[in-house]
């Protein structure tokens, strides 16, 4: 980030010429992979998907506690040492 800082002060361009077999000639423009990922999301995530999954994962963890206790209390013997 700080280097594209110091080429914009130098006047230096991120482009160059490129040949694509597909395209012929082009100019292609490097860009930070990092600026390029946070620059439509603005720096923000989405929370809703990540509560989401929480959400399910705590279900069927308790789901899968419930189940194994009804199972427990239903036949003891089986269980017991």
């Amino acid at each position: 980030m700080e280097q594209n800082d110091v080429e914009k002060k130098r006047g230096k361009s991120s482009k160059c010429l490129v040949f694509d077999r597909r395209y012929s000639w082009v100019i292609d423009e490097w860009k930070d992979p990092s600026e390029e990922a946070l620059s439509d999301a603005r720096g923000m995530f989405c929370i809703l998907p990540l509560a989401n999954s929480f959400v399910k994962a705590a279900t069927q963890s308790i789901n899968l506690a419930a189940t194994s206790a009804i199972k427990v209390f239903e036949r003891p013997n089986e269980f017991s040492p």
